[in-house]
């Protein structure tokens, strides 16, 4: 056949070496980190009990002062280490270890695609017996380019001392050791920080291994040949970073960090409650199951005034749950995470809508044997699973035929094969599921709104005043006749009840809000409540209490309170403005709505009724407003 090494002059090649390179650079990698990810897979499926990961600096002179960046990185395990053949497969492109289903690698893309993405030159250490016996190999684009198309021969080569040095113990009797330099696509500048950063992100990616102790992965920058020192030695180590956040142990802040700061949301089963077994069918008729893992926050995590769970000294309770760190963490957690072989393979999400704080606040796992990797499409590099994720926005009534029951529907797109098919009763689980879960995470917060709080004890108070106002100057509603002949005993027992069997609040916030209003006299309560009526809000009257429950199945609540209650943490001006101008937008087109709304009654008589309920809401509207400032 000749030299492996053919010229770029030939006409009649498939690929040339050029576009090879490329394609092997434009892998899709997300970030440094994930490609890191692919080489600690390789590691796991080696066995190994310990991952290091170095970042190595080099200084270079800068503008005004000496600075720091990283020029090499690299992985060293303590797993069963290769032979020559095994290496040198796993060099090479989509052969890596074969097709195995059992490991978490089985692409055979992860060695060589992540490593090329990231920089030109890939060097390959492994032993099976000491890093003195150590077989080298290694790729290097520049070769590739030049026409190189196969991987070098490995040769017995001793691991360097300079890498037995950074090792926080002795290299083993096996293991590997991969080191890229040449690192021209590597966004890091200070290794430090990023790596406190990855670590995050890696705990969550193999959460599962590192709770279970199957492998221990620490992290170290390195500058000059020595670990940086700092408080922890240098070292930073990945903890279990759960999305769903039902770990006793995990990287989450304080009080979090040593208990769940979720708790399982469904019913599931007693012994494993929030857990969903779900089969799926693939096209050629086998049966598989993937189990749901659903969790929604507890509400000592939203609340500083949960009885017996009390925020630490170090949190601010006049601001909401989000802004404390453990829900800063949560913010950087959002989406379903989708988990194959125990690793997790993306959070993805499209699935949580826009920038709702609310969506922080819940956790969905989706884990899914590796039999189904072509039904959930997922990628070689393991960044995402295509066709799960295009079913986050699927639109059931734009795909089908008008006169297409829902079972046709998928039996046409099973005859079409579309892809989609075999998910599609999963997705609509999953849609569902979000419902009910951020239908009970509204209620969690009512009353309690953390950085709004001190605004809606103020809109409360003064709606409180205005209320005993009136029933001062002689004007008595049903609330105040009901609360005449009622005890405190009574009022609680009403309110309670109309929180927790009416709007389905959980009882420790029914129980808070009801001691909040009884504590301070207050004789008004807004909630929001999912309700079935064409109402954007409806009033409960009960003793002593005149509660509004706005409906938050209304048009109304998402194009005005949500627009200007759920303002994102980040929000910039021109943010702010564009939320302010959609209110306005909103509220003229309610007060047209009500001009509409008289303009079509036929009957001048019921006109002027509708004109003097008007006129009496105008009157009423003042007094709520003007909180008695203007009376002489």
């Amino acid at each position: 056949m000749g030299d492996s090494v053919t010229g770029e002059g030939s006409n009649y090649r498939i690929v040339s070496p050029s576009l090879t390179v490329k394609a092997m650079r434009d892998s899709g990698y997300k970030n440094t980190a994930y490609a890191l990810a692919e080489l600690i897979d390789n590691s796991i499926d080696a066995e190994a009990g310990l991952v290091q990961v170095f970042a190595c600096e080099k200084p270079f002179e800068g503008a005004t002062q000496t600075r720091y960046r990283v020029e090499t990185i690299a992985v060293l395990d303590d797993g069963k280490g290769m032979d020559k053949d095994l290496l040198r497969r796993a060099l090479k492109y989509g052969d890596g270890l074969g097709d195995d289903r059992n490991r978490i690698g089985r692409f055979g893309m992860g060695l060589p695609n992540s490593s090329m993405s990231q920089c030109t030159r890939v060097d390959v250490w492994s032993w099976t017996n000491t890093a003195a016996n150590a077989l080298w190999t290694y790729l290097d684009l520049e070769e590739i380019a030049a026409g190189r198309d196969d991987v070098p021969e490995p040769e017995l080569r001793r691991v360097p001392a300079y890498w037995d040095g950074l090792s926080e113990a002795p290299l083993g009797r096996s293991g590997t050791l991969v080191v890229w330099s040449n690192l021209d696509r590597v966004k890091w500048h200070g290794a430090g920080a990023t790596l406190r950063n990855t670590a995050e992100l890696i705990g969550r990616i193999y959460r599962h291994y590192l709770k279970d102790g199957a492998v221990t992965i620490k992290m170290a920058p390195v500058r000059e040949g020595e670990v940086i020192d700092d408080e922890k030695k240098g070292w930073y180590y990945a903890e279990p970073n759960d999305p769903l956040y039902l770990m006793d142990k995990s990287g989450t802040p304080e009080p979090f960090n040593s208990t769940p700061m979720f708790e399982p949301f469904g019913v599931g089963n007693e012994g494993e409650p929030g857990v969903y077994p779900f089969p799926i069918l693939t096209p050629d008729g086998t049966k598989h199951t993937v189990t749901v893992r659903a969790s929604i926050a507890r509400p000592e995590a939203r609340r500083p005034n949960v009885p017996g769970h009390p925020w630490p000294d170090s949190a601010n309770p006049n601001r909401d749950g989000g802004w404390q760190p453990w829900g800063k963490h949560a913010a950087r957690n959002i989406g379903i995470s989708l988990v194959r072989q125990g690793r997790e393979l993306d959070l993805d999400s499209s699935w949580a809508i826009g920038y709702n704080p609310v969506e922080r606040w819940w956790g969905l796992e989706v884990d899914f044997p590796p039999e189904l990797d072509e039904v959930f499409g997922v990628t070689n590099n393991k960044q995402t699973a295509t066709v799960f994720s295009s079913l986050s926005d699927f639109d059931w009534f734009t795909e089908k035929d008008s006169d297409e029951t829902p079972k046709a529907f998928r039996d046409r797109l099973k005859e079409f094969g579309d892809p989609r098919e075999p998910l599609l009763a999963l997705a609509q689980f999953l849609v569902e599921l979000l419902k009910k879960m951020r239908r009970k995470l509204d209620q969690q917060t009512f009353g309690s709104r953390g950085g709004r709080q001190r605004h809606d004890k103020d809109v409360t108070s003064k709606a409180t005043d205005a209320v005993k106002r009136r029933h001062e100057d002689g004007h008595t509603g049903t609330t105040d006749r009901l609360a005449k002949d009622a005890t405190e005993a009574d009022k609680r027992q009403e309110q309670l009840a109309a929180l927790t069997e009416r709007h389905h609040v959980d009882e420790h916030t029914a129980q808070s809000l009801v001691d909040e209003a009884l504590e301070n006299d207050w004789r008004v309560r807004w909630i929001s409540s999912p309700q079935d009526s064409s109402a954007f809000f409806n009033i409960d009257l009960l003793a002593g209490m005149l509660q509004v429950s706005f409906n938050t199945e209304h048009p109304l609540h998402s194009k005005l309170m949500a627009v200007l209650e759920d303002v994102p943490e980040n929000a910039n001006e021109a943010e702010l403005r564009q939320r302010l101008a959609r209110a306005t937008e909103t509220f003229k087109l309610l007060i047209f709505s009500w001009a509409r709304m008289e303009d079509e009654i036929p009957s001048k008589k019921d006109r002027r009724v509708i004109a003097d309920a008007r006129s009496d809401w105008g009157r009423y509207a003042r007094d709520f407003i003007e909180d008695g400032s203007e009376e002489e």
